[in-house]
């Protein structure tokens, strides 16, 4: 009896410690977000006096530095951190702390690690059979220790493959994925493509489009089964002529993003009527539901004429939202017709922020106390990141110091953060793990 009497103490003791337990986590529920600690550094990419990308001669300097968020700190570059040009390019796939690509040297894939003092190098593996050419090519990541490169042969009527091992950057397999079989009426297939992976059921998705004046206008997306690399099916769509990237795949810039429910957003591109030069764009949306190996014919986002401007980069922010910045001279001034070339180009402040919302189709400019970000210029660039519950964003503006701005996904609130010394072009930011 006393053993029972004993038990039910020891039970009634333990429900009275956790109903003060919850008690204590509903009274610290206000619903204020979570800072989420996140052990990295952050990269600045900057150039000297001039945007940089697709081939600039410009002179490329990293800084790795540990925030972005005080607004009174002015990052320097006289005498600090480290000169890549010589040995990297500013294209390049980043995972962990490490950077992987086509170094100077033009004949290997690398991985590499950058830092205030100089660049290291991890590994090397010099091509087989597969070549490729330095920052043409698009890349996914299978796994944490396995990524696959791929893009167009030397005669661009097939595309070729490579899988990596990350680790000692040694090659797993290489082939070509036989796309004529699939997509006869393709001329010309697009240098790079995009690929993107879809862990859900194991399958690569590769997107191409037809690179030949004389061929059709049209985006074909090849789902592969990323075991085998064999093709499982392809669709194609005409609801644009190409995707934001066809050369350089995502070296540089985020070209389309999963959602929180595993379907894929595409921005596509095609020209303004009018007009002499694919240059002057605009944008139309696709997506892929989760699972499906098709285009959802059902939906089309930003769907709202020709004068809207091309998305550059986007990232999910989740809930139905994504980051973007978009090229679009009308709306910033830079021009008073989409169709003439003068107002675009990478030298312009012809770019800006918007929250895109894809239940809505609505697109929302981001403000800093109740003003617009500035214009910024640079089209071939890469100024944001979301990382937890914040968005970094980078602005390269004309009368002003390039600026860090914080969003907070959760309140919606932007910050001032840090600024970069003046004489220098904010390229790139990103975030490298400390582990």
């Amino acid at each position: 009896m006393k053993k029972f009497n004993y038990l039910m103490l020891v039970l009634f003791a333990m429900m009275l410690s956790m109903s003060f337990t919850a008690c204590s986590d509903d009274d610290d529920d206000d619903n204020t977000p979570k800072e989420e600690i996140h052990n990295v550094h952050y990269d600045i990419w900057v150039t000297l006096g001039e945007t940089s990308g697709m081939g600039s001669s410009s002179s490329i300097i990293v800084k790795n530095v540990n925030s972005l968020e005080d607004p009174n700190q002015s990052i320097a570059f006289l005498n600090e951190g480290t000169d890549v040009t010589a040995k990297l390019y500013q294209e390049s796939i980043i995972k962990g702390k490490y950077y992987y690509q086509i170094p100077k040297e033009k004949d290997r894939f690398g991985k590499y690690q950058i830092t205030n003092n100089g660049i290291i190098t991890i590994a090397e593996h010099k091509f087989e059979k597969n070549t490729y050419q330095d920052r043409r090519y698009t890349h996914a990541w299978t796994s944490d220790n396995e990524f696959v490169v791929l893009a167009a042969n030397g005669d661009k009527n097939d595309v070729v493959w490579t899988k990596f091992n990350a680790n000692d950057m040694s090659i797993v397999a290489e082939g070509n994925l036989n796309l004529p079989n699939f997509s006869p009426e393709v001329i010309t297939y697009s240098t790079s493509g995009l690929a993107n992976y879809r862990k859900a059921d194991n399958t690569l998705i590769y997107l191409y489009c037809e690179k030949s004046k004389k061929g059709t206008k049209a985006v074909y997306a090849a789902f592969v089964d990323a075991a085998t690399m064999t093709v499982k099916n392809v669709d194609k769509t005409t609801v644009g002529e190409e995707m934001g990237g066809t050369a350089y795949g995502e070296l540089l810039q985020s070209k389309m993003f999963f959602n929180d429910n595993g379907n894929l957003y595409i921005p596509l591109m095609s020209q303004v009527p009018g007009s002499t030069t694919t240059t002057c764009g605009y944008t139309r949306i696709v997506r892929i539901m989760a699972g499906q190996n098709k285009f959802d014919t059902s939906w089309v986002g930003m769907n709202n004429g020709d004068r809207n401007g091309k998305v550059l980069t986007c990232e999910n922010l989740g809930n139905g939202k994504a980051l973007f910045y978009i090229t679009n001279p009308e709306y910033t001034g830079t021009s008073d017709d989409n169709s003439k070339k003068d107002g675009w180009g990478i030298t312009n402040y012809n770019s800006y922020y918007a929250i895109y919302d894809v239940n809505t189709d609505a697109l929302t400019e981001i403000t800093y106390n109740g003003q617009r970000l500035p214009f910024s210029a640079g089209t071939f660039s890469q100024r944001s990141f979301v990382l937890g519950n914040k968005a970094f964003i980078g602005t390269n503006p004309k009368d002003a110091l390039p600026t860090i701005y914080i969003y907070n996904i959760k309140t919606g609130e932007v910050t001032k953060g840090s600024t970069i010394a003046e004489g220098y072009e904010l390229s790139r930011i990103v975030y490298i793990d400390n582990e």
